[in-house]
């Protein structure tokens, strides 16, 4: 109960200083890799727009503000990046960065810059950052990389990227692409070396004579600080994911046959705190964290909810996934309760904290795409030759709406004109809208109960409406 009192604690402090931290620029949306996103999400199938861009399959997607970025796999030789207007679909942007000799993959987008590989599996593969307004080289790293196709970089709080070259690791000055610092690494499989930050210290899985161990990195130096051998209980199968920790600080490490283990950095040192002894076989899959702190992870085609004081398995998901042994759970989660999964097969789903399920929606070959959830709840998907994004309503995450203060909004998303609909007693409040910013962009009063907002002058994105003065009476506008 203590512990559960402290975490809710510090979702409290974290959303009150980062009330928008929830762009997914990494494999996990934030440093800690924990797909905790500090937002509402949507509670209900509600589309907002889809494109249907060739692609054999889904590959995982990155957002910032309102651009959405991903890889569409034609060929081996022929992969190029797409970037588009999260709010309309527009395509902004295409670009292949290879040359046609390899594949053009994203692997992370921060400060407007996407960052992308030139993926052949030589080992020695180029970096780029690109300008996200239009594709455009800014720069060619001084180093090669070896991230593996399912990965992705991280970063410093200034920018910088960490990203995992042959047997190093790497910090990467983000304005120049020119190495700051490089750290032997011996990693079992590429995808368990991928970097998780919290605070001042990374985390990854690798080795030492056969030995697999999670290593604690200082992110200044690059010089490892201790390391904690895994134990592998049972199974064969390695996984192929990085750690994740929870915003205690608790260090969820993947093992063998999907067992996860806990730990604690002491500061000097790490420690287990539990060991669960689940089964089945998910090497691709990423961990979420819930808005109570619950760990889902995967086991046998299902998702399961873990106590994270304890391992204990608290609830069990419906199966998901029609080949539990290629099961590639992928999973993010909102403030407001829910979360989402990715089966690697044909399907996303939402789930509540107990996994009760709440809406599903049908990808065809959604493979390594998750759900990625953007600054204001917008969750995309990508499939075969199709990426979906959803929204969320005006409503989600409100508990109690009071019977005094309803005030409907229709259409929402809105091109031109907005309904706003008022109980009798609130004719004649006043009402504003304010941009993202906070500036007021349109003011006025409403002196029917039916009223009618001419809002074609505004530009697309996000606002605010606030009708009078009750508190309640504050809701999230698209303008498409």
């Amino acid at each position: 109960m203590k512990k559960q009192l402290i975490f809710l604690v510090l979702i409290l402090i974290t959303y009150t200083a980062f009330p928008q931290v929830s762009d997914w620029n990494n494999g996990g949306g934030n440093p800690s890799r924990n797909g905790l996103a500090f937002v509402n999400g949507p509670s209900k199938d509600s589309l907002l727009w889809q494109a249907t861009p060739e692609g054999m399959f889904g590959m995982p997607v990155y957002i910032e503000g309102n651009k959405l970025v991903t890889m569409r796999f034609l060929a081996m030789e022929n992969s190029p990046i797409v970037c588009y207007d999260l709010n309309t679909g527009e395509l902004l942007w295409q670009k292949e960065i290879t040359g046609l000799t390899g594949r053009s993959l994203p692997i992370g987008f921060r400060d407007g810059q996407v960052y992308a590989m030139r993926l052949t599996e030589s080992l020695h593969d180029s970096l780029y950052a690109l300008n996200a307004e239009d594709g455009s080289i800014v720069w060619t790293s001084t180093i090669t990389i070896d991230a593996y196709i399912t990965a992705s970089a991280n970063f410093a709080d200034n920018g910088d990227l960490f990203v995992e070259s042959y047997f190093e690791m790497n910090r990467i000055n983000h304005v120049t692409g020119e190495s700051i610092w490089q750290t032997s690494i011996m990693p079992i499989l590429l995808g368990e070396a991928e970097l998780t930050i919290y605070g001042n210290t990374g985390y990854y899985i690798g080795q030492t004579g056969g030995i697999v161990k999670v290593f604690a990195m200082d992110l200044e130096t690059g010089q490892i600080k201790y390391s904690h051998a895994l134990s592998y209980t049972h199974g064969t199968a390695v996984p192929e994911c990085p750690v994740m920790v929870g915003p205690d600080g608790t260090i969820y490490a993947p093992a063998q046959s999907d067992n996860i283990t806990a730990l604690v950095d002491n500061g000097d040192s790490l420690s287990v705190l539990w060991i669960t002894d689940i089964y089945g076989n998910a090497p691709f899959s990423h961990m979420c964290i819930g808005s109570d702190g619950s760990v889902y992870a995967p086991s046998e085609g299902k998702i399961i909810r873990l106590d994270p004081a304890t391992g204990q398995i608290l609830n069990t998901s419906p199966t998901i996934c029609s080949n539990p042994e290629l099961f590639m759970f992928r999973a993010a989660a909102t403030q407001n309760g829910i979360i989402y999964a990715t089966n690697g097969e044909s399907g996303i789903y939402a789930f509540t904290l107990d996994l009760k399920e709440l809406w599903t929606d049908y990808i065809p070959n959604v493979n390594t795409s998750g759900a990625v959830i953007g600054s204001d709840g917008i969750v995309a998907v990508a499939g075969t030759d199709i990426i979906k994004v959803y929204v969320p309503s005006i409503f989600d995450g409100v508990n109690d709406r009071k019977p005094e203060a309803p005030v409907v909004l229709y259409p929402n998303p809105v091109k031109d004109y907005l309904q706003v609909q008022l109980q009798h007693k609130q004719v004649g409040s006043e009402y504003y809208i304010a941009d993202q910013t906070g500036r007021k962009v349109m003011k006025g009063r409403l002196m029917n109960e039916f009223n009618t907002l001419d809002l074609s002058s505004l530009s697309q994105g996000y606002y605010f409406l606030t009708v009078g003065s009750y508190k309640g009476n504050n809701y999230k506008l698209i303008k498409k």
